[in-house]
């Protein structure tokens, strides 16, 4: 983790702003927090990289990172498990098009249920509007993120779940503690 820059607010504390979390050949969160007022606290920019992709976009200003930041949070708790026997003998195209179909192309069923959880960072706020974005922990201890950008280009990219866990708690620590300086 290294912070980027510090800024100074009305009391004269330094508080860091722009900061990046893990690293780049691995997983990265690059986040800034840009709390205007007490009204706007919890907004700012983000984007990740994982295994040199990266997703988001780090120049959408004023974007609530709260759900991302939720994201994060919930799957420090699992992401070791976050695995299904059904991606075992799929391709990369595979696993995506079954997770797409259960959460967002209608198939509603009871597949929806079992698959959301498969969902990363989709719809979690404006700096990922450009991604739809799923990720799973292989038995081995690779995370995988399956995406889909707006032009529809896909890929997929990985990392240690070790290098994930790290960059997930620091971020969510260091947005944790942004909000408790802007409370003060």
């Amino acid at each position: 983790m290294r912070a980027r820059r510090a800024d100074v607010d009305a009391r004269g504390d330094a508080a860091v702003k722009d900061m990046t979390f893990g690293q780049p050949s691995e997983f990265l969160i690059e986040a800034h927090h840009e709390p205007e007022s007490q009204r706007w606290s919890g907004f700012g920019r983000m984007a990740i990289q994982i295994g040199g992709v990266v997703l988001g976009d780090i120049s959408e200003e004023h974007c609530s990172l709260f759900h991302a930041v939720d994201r994060f949070r919930e799957l420090i708790t699992y992401i070791d498990t976050l695995w299904d026997p059904t991606f075992d003998n799929l391709t990369d195209e595979g696993v995506f098009q079954t997770i797409d179909d259960a959460c967002y192309a209608g198939e509603c069923s009871g597949r929806s249920a079992l698959y959301r959880k498969f969902d990363f960072l989709t719809n979690t706020g404006e700096q990922f509007d450009d991604v739809k974005t799923f990720l799973a922990c292989t038995p081995q201890g690779r995370v995988r993120v399956w995406y889909q950008r707006h032009d529809d280009q896909k890929g997929t990219a990985t990392c240690q779940v070790s290098h994930f866990r790290e960059a997930a708690e620091a971020f969510v620590r260091w947005f944790d503690e942004q909000l408790a300086i802007r409370r003060d």
